[in-house]
């Protein structure tokens, strides 16, 4: 657990670790150079548990303070979490009964529930569970909550960490690369209580976690593809799933055609089951209706033949509320008819 300047909410990370239902563990606590009563309230922490390690650094960054972390661990798995988040209870526990008796995950996280500055619940975030749905999902953007996850040591260890290139999107890099040599998957289960606050560090790099993002999400794209694909194309993509509108057509061809392209691709380079291939169809036929959802002023007809698309991918969509859109109630009727036409 990395802490800069952490005092607020720091006492309440650490009971919720000290107070997990699994008790064998080791808690790094990496002070970044805080300057306020970060220091004190660590060593008070440090002498009533002597499973915690507190190191104290100049103020480096949290790249280095999470790789110094993870290089000083000595356990089989190494459990993340932020110095104003909250673990439930059962989460450290769940998570290695989990890894014990699946070899082939080597990163699993868990759903989240965000809560505001007072503690108080806002929302859940549902991320993908399954390590087919995870690899494809990783195409788009980052699936795993950080905060929330438990990895493999050994796994972290081949991935030589988290890599200074990737400032701000350290995490969707670590699990687009891990998932060239591993699968990943999360507990279908809230198990991590994720604050957002106007201190919280992911608010005050909003817009570079989303360029950096953007070049992570290229990376793994080009790389499913075999074949280059503009910056521009990738970035309109991501912003328009976003929920933020297109207003070019020619835009908006080219992330359709994108989103068709590697939904194509990833079925053929994946042995996939029945039941995989249909939820890897389904997402990505919402992907394209949130696509038809954000097409800011083009016509009618156009979002139409995107939301048929996407029914052709995933019939079960029809009557989904992203189909019941503005501009899209008129004609909704003959969808189920187009759906499996031509387009």
């Amino acid at each position: 657990m990395p802490v800069y300047n952490g005092e607020k909410y720091l006492e309440k990370a650490i009971e919720s670790i000290l107070t997990q239902t699994f008790r064998d563990f080791e808690f790094i606590i990496i002070d970044d150079g805080s300057t306020d009563d970060t220091s004190d309230i660590l060593a008070r922490y440090q002498q009533k548990d002597a499973r915690i390690r507190v190191y104290h650094q100049k103020n480096q960054g949290l790249m280095a303070s999470l790789n110094r972390g993870c290089q000083l661990a000595q356990g089989k798995y190494i459990a993340r979490m932020d110095a104003d988040d909250v673990s439930l209870p059962e989460r450290l526990e769940q998570q290695v009964r989990f890894l014990d008796t699946r070899p082939d995950i080597g990163i699993l996280g868990t759903w989240m529930e965000v809560i505001d500055k007072n503690g108080v619940t806002r929302y859940i975030v549902r991320v993908p569970t399954t390590p087919a749905l995870i690899e494809w999902s990783l195409l788009f953007d980052s699936c795993m909550g950080h905060p929330s996850v438990m990895m493999r040591r050994d796994v972290i260890e081949r991935l030589n960490f988290y890599s200074s290139e990737a400032t701000y999107a350290e995490d969707y890099d670590l699990w687009s690369r891990a998932s060239l040599i591993t699968h990943l998957a999360n507990i279908p289960e809230a198990l991590l209580r994720y604050r957002v606050w106007e201190g919280g560090l992911t608010s005050h790099r909003l817009l570079e976690t989303r360029q950096y993002a953007d070049i992570v999400s290229r990376s793994v794209i080009i790389r499913l593809l075999g074949s280059e694909v503009s910056s521009g194309t990738i970035g309109n993509l991501r912003k328009v799933l976003n929920g933020l509108p297109l207003d070019s057509s020619q835009q908006i061809d080219e992330v359709v055609t994108l989103v068709k392209q590697l939904h194509r691709t990833y079925l053929n380079t994946h042995s996939l089951n029945r039941a995989e291939t249909r939820e890897i169809a389904h997402d990505a036929g919402m992907r394209l209706l949130t696509i038809a959802a954000s097409t800011g002023k083009v016509g009618v007809l156009k979002r139409l033949c995107i939301v048929a698309q996407a029914l052709r991918l995933s019939p079960r969509l029809f009557g989904s509320k992203l189909v019941i859109t503005k501009g899209l109630k008129k004609g909704f009727h003959i969808l189920s008819g187009m759906a499996y036409g031509r387009y």
